[in-house]
């Protein structure tokens, strides 16, 4: 494992740690390690007055609702991080569920639709033309979209491309990398929606390309691909890689010492998640709303908004 990945996995182990010292019999585990990720993706340093101040606010706001449970911890946590002033998102962040609750979007989800909104200026326009484009996914994909679909049309309405040109976009890579070592169904079609989101149409080739090699290269090492995993194969291919095998590489070796590391024998896919977080090595532009991955020489810039999708993603299925 290189230095710079031994640093990244150390940071994060260490911000787990710590908030697993303080608040370990009030939060699960699995939760706890949700909260040490997003705080080591990010450049806020882990406060526990402040964390345990915005959680009970929520707590007493929200009464009886999935967001008095251990959900208010995940959305105390990226409201700290993105905003200065986290408290005065709260209401806001209330009257957008309600919102999203009036266009009958999945109860599961709508926290977390909620939260991407939160700055929108017109969000009933957002969630009509978010809408608009469920109904074309279900159009071209009836089988396999279902409700986990309605947060990255959120995030596509936001592309302001043409529906038409966007389901073109995502049929092209969902229909070429199906030809080659992926199977259809609803996780290539998440991953292929990641793409159409980061990727420029010049890039198209070039991704699908590191899309399949590095699924190729994981699966040969003995990792399980599944949910969640393939959006990270999207954000990982949109970085031009000197040497993908080598990266491969070291997110096993980041991941097989998670394995074996007490209190993280259990999840491996969420242990997973965190290995490849770790190689990308996301970078906080200090605004907290706009991370980027890559180097000096190539960089793909990636919304904070799609970072809580993915990890919508990781809250449903693990």
């Amino acid at each position: 494992m290189n230095t710079k990945n031994k640093k990244t996995i150390n940071n994060y182990l260490s911000i787990y740690n710590e908030i697993k010292s303080e608040l370990d019999k009030d939060i699960s585990n699995e939760t706890i390690k949700i909260v040490a990720l997003l705080y080591s993706i990010s450049n806020r340093p882990f406060q526990l007055e402040l964390f345990d101040e915005m959680s009970e606010m929520i707590k007493s706001k929200v009464g009886f609702s999935p967001l008095s449970g251990e959900l208010r911890f995940i959305i105390a946590t990226i409201l700290i991080i993105k905003y200065d002033y986290p408290f005065t998102k709260i209401s806001f962040l209330l009257d957008n569920i309600q919102l999203v609750n009036e266009f009958d979007l999945y109860s599961k989800y709508s926290l977390f639709i909620a939260f991407i909104l939160l700055d929108e200026d017109d969000v009933k326009k957002r969630l009509e033309a978010s809408r608009d484009i469920f109904y074309d996914m279900q159009d071209h994909h009836s089988f396999i979209t279902g409700e986990e679909d309605y947060t990255f049309s959120v995030l596509l309405s936001e592309a302001g491309k043409d529906t038409a040109k966007l389901m073109e976009e995502i049929d092209y890579y969902y229909k070429n990398l199906a030809k080659d070592c992926f199977r259809r169904g609803n996780n290539l079609q998440l991953l292929s929606h990641v793409l159409a989101l980061v990727v420029t149409e010049d890039k198209r080739d070039i991704v699908i390309d590191n899309c399949i090699t590095i699924y190729k290269s994981m699966k040969q090492k003995g990792m399980k691909i599944k949910g969640v995993i393939f959006a990270l194969i999207g954000l990982m291919s949109a970085v031009v890689l000197e040497d993908i095998e080598l990266e491969v590489i070291e997110i096993n070796e980041v991941y097989h010492l998670l394995n074996s590391t007490k209190y993280f024998k259990k999840n491996k896919n969420f242990n997973l998640v965190v290995s490849i977080f770790t190689v990308l090595d996301l970078k906080d532009n200090n605004n907290h709303t706009l991370y980027y991955i890559g180097d000096d020489k190539f960089q793909t810039n990636l919304q904070y908004s799609l970072l809580v999708a993915i990890l919508s993603k990781i809250i449903s299925t693990d």
